[in-house]
């Protein structure tokens, strides 16, 4: 899911220069200043006690519960948000519990309950206020709209999004997304090439309409992308990881490795990523290893979660299970993210690994759920029994 804390905090801190006051105001702000960072676990203490301070305050039962959500802890989360729920019907009480249904529509969907999403989504759209807000809340509708393979309803959401805001590039790209799950390719590669029009400079945008032509098997149009990327001149390190990351694609790996090393002497220290991602396949295990961990040692700021599902992937492979645990907690520890079905995927995998079928099966009973439109894994799960006695 995409990200939601930031408006969430800004909005309520704005209500909040308007009443609140004391030790509970400071405790507030470092919380939400913690948050902010993506501290939530840090942040956590500090909206306690501003609630134990001022525990009428819903601007700081928002704020906790939010930090909840990016947690992974959506019951805790819907129980504060509860907690606040205003009957009155003012402007400071709309604005709170449009921003309290938003938040229980983020908890919800963590749970897999997505008829409550879109209830509490549709509910915080029916609101005027916070305004601003509107386009993340139909983005959290859309992919619980999505979870759900309401793939009509779902494009419907992304085009009001894009029909309010041109810039909100990942509606493009879920709208593409859409449209190749509905059977129309043409219309995800429309898509992706407006997207494209409006960030000519977002190579990642150029790396997903190849996988669009390869999916679609429009083989030529796919080559030829590759072709137009490996035509560009490098002359900064960014540029030596696209050509890299084309070679890959081309299966000309040494070539792809050279470039890659070559952009990570140039200080592009995102690289590491995807010279791990190639000796994974070559099956050169501790140099994936190497790689990965040099990755997330060096890219605190920018980390693609997904390095933790890959990495702990790698350490099955070595049968160093624990390690594997280590790297999904990790990934997990981050919060919502889109990176988080991976990971919980690979947590079904790793328990089948070590021959935790009962544990393996329950694990994947609650993905399914989370996650319904994986009829991959419904065929695990029934693998998952047939290896219980």
């Amino acid at each position: 899911m995409k990200k939601n804390l930031g408006k969430i905090l800004l909005a309520a801190s704005i209500a909040f220069m308007l009443t609140g006051c004391g030790e509970a105001k400071e405790a507030y702000e470092k919380g939400v200043s913690l948050a902010s960072e993506g501290k939530y676990e840090e942040s956590l203490p500090y909206f306690e006690k501003a609630i134990k301070e001022k525990e009428e305050q819903a601007d700081y039962y928002i704020g906790y519960g939010m930090a909840l959500n990016r947690l992974n802890r959506y019951q805790l989360a819907k129980e504060e948000f509860a907690k606040v729920m205003q009957e009155t019907d003012n402007k400071i009480s709309k604005k709170n519990n449009k921003q309290i249904y938003y938040g229980m529509a983020v908890s919800e969907y963590g749970l897999g309950e997505y008829d409550a999403v879109e209830e509490y989504c549709g509910k915080a759209l029916s609101i005027e206020y916070l305004e601003d807000m509107d386009c993340d809340i139909l983005y959290t509708r859309m992919v619980a709209y999505c979870q759900q393979e309401k793939w009509e309803q779902a494009k419907q959401d992304c085009q009001e999004i894009i029909k309010k805001d041109e810039k909100y590039l990942d509606a493009f790209l879920a709208l593409a997304r859409i449209e190749r799950n509905m059977g129309n390719n043409d219309g995800a590669v429309k898509a992706y090439l407006d997207v494209i029009k409006k960030d000519k400079k977002n190579y990642e945008l150029y790396f997903e309409l190849y996988e669009q032509y390869a999916y679609s098997g429009q083989e030529d149009a796919a080559n030829e992308l590759l072709t137009q990327l490996l035509e560009m001149k490098p002359d900064k390190a960014q540029d030596w990881m696209v050509a890299g990351r084309a070679y890959y694609l081309k299966k000309e790996n040494d070539k792809a490795k050279e470039c890659l090393e070559t952009a990570y002497q140039g200080k592009c220290k995102e690289s590491k990523y995807y010279l791990g991602i190639i000796y994974a396949e070559e099956k050169s295990y501790g140099q994936a290893v190497d790689a990965f961990l040099t990755y997330i040692k060096e890219n605190k700021d920018t980390l693609k979660i997904e390095v933790y599902s890959r990495l702990a992937a790698v350490y099955m492979e070595q049968r160093e299970f624990g390690k594997a645990q280590d790297m999904l907690n990790q990934g997990l520890s981050y919060g919502s993210s889109s990176a988080v079905q991976d990971l919980k995927r690979m947590q079904v995998f790793l328990l089948e690994r070590q021959n935790k079928y009962v544990e393996a099966l329950e694990v994947a009973k609650q993905y399914k759920k989370i996650y319904p439109a994986d009829d991959a894994m419904q065929k695990e799960i029934a693998f998952i029994k047939t290896r219980i006695k």
